[in-house]
């Protein structure tokens, strides 16, 4: 496919708290441009404090795509995701629009930049059952194990700390609906003519931001959001519910840690977050134009603009 030729599409990558969202919407409202989400945890209505979901008010007017359209006990995979995303940014384009792909989720970021073909696999609900009672058992571990056991080359591409990642691939591999050597295949060339943005901050800073975010949580209804959903009838048997911040509150309102306790245990599961993010977005990839947002973020952000917006006028 000639380069040229190829639709254009920016997408804002880096870990959490970088500032992806805010740069996303003024990426959007200089250039035309329509958001497709790619973070995993924004998919799903009713999560909306802990996830750091972006206000109507932050999202100033500009079209957010693959946002609220799930329910917290639906089940969703990478294959659904593909369709869905792909489908948004085809009818952005269509609008004659730029579609401006942001989130921290690698998988789903790098699926859509470079193409991945991933088959549609159905669920196996007996089997995923018994796998999740093992893993309510004897922890993830044994798991992670049996995954790497089974097919070494599926495990590669899991991260095999996420219960429910790996219990979907052990799943796949256990039904036969996938070749136990299987990866998903890529496209040659990535079907987009692409500028990638990726966001970095200190790391002091960031904790910093972390620490703040998480208070700004707890006085923005964190807890009575968790309550609302527990009330419906969702739990931590939810996919949905395993995303950082509501396990830690879940076990504060069982009476199992204090509010302390539950904001430091987020804490520690959101380092742990940023160093999985950061090792599906690494600063030696030279697909990747990194800025550092730790001083003068309003100045770094005009000149992200200028540079993107250089490198869109090249049609």
């Amino acid at each position: 496919m000639n380069y040229s030729s190829r639709p254009k599409l920016i997408a804002v990558v880096g870990t959490t708290a970088t500032g992806k969202t805010p740069l996303g919407v003024e990426l959007a409202l200089e250039l035309g441009g329509e958001v497709v989400n790619a973070d995993s945890r924004l998919f799903y209505r009713g999560m909306d404090v802990a996830t750091a979901k972006p206000t109507k008010d932050e999202t100033k007017g500009i079209p957010h795509h693959l946002i609220d359209f799930l329910a917290p006990d639906d089940q969703y995979s990478l294959a659904e995701y593909l369709k869905k995303a792909r489908s948004a940014i085809s009818e952005i384009l269509d609008r004659g629009n730029l579609p401006i792909l942001v989130g921290g989720s690698g998988q789903y970021v790098w699926a859509i930049i470079e193409g991945w073909n991933v088959p549609e696999i159905q669920p196996n609900p007996s089997l995923r059952s018994q796998l999740e009672c093992e893993f309510a058992r004897d922890g993830i571990e044994p798991l992670a194990k049996q995954l790497l056991e089974i097919s070494p080359t599926t495990a590669e591409t899991t991260d095999l700390r996420n219960p429910r990642r790996v219990i979907r691939a052990i799943e796949r591999v256990r039904s036969g609906s996938v070749d136990p050597t299987y990866t998903p295949s890529k496209s040659t060339h990535s079907p987009f003519d692409h500028y990638i943005v990726g966001l970095m901050i200190e790391r002091a800073v960031l904790h910093a931001r972390i620490v703040e975010r998480l208070d700004s949580m707890d006085k923005n209804g964190w807890r009575q959001e968790v309550e609302s959903l527990l009330h419906q009838g969702y739990s931590t048997k939810d996919h949905a519910l395993s995303a950082i911040g509501y396990p830690q509150m879940i076990d504060h309102l069982n009476g199992e840690s204090d509010l302390t306790e539950a904001i430091r245990l987020t804490s520690v599961a959101t380092n742990r977050l940023i160093r999985r993010q950061n090792n599906w977005f690494k600063q030696n990839d030279k697909r990747i134009k990194w800025f550092d947002m730790t001083h003068e973020p309003q100045q770094k952000t005009q000149s992200i603009i200028s540079a993107v917006g250089q490198w869109y006028d090249l049609k």
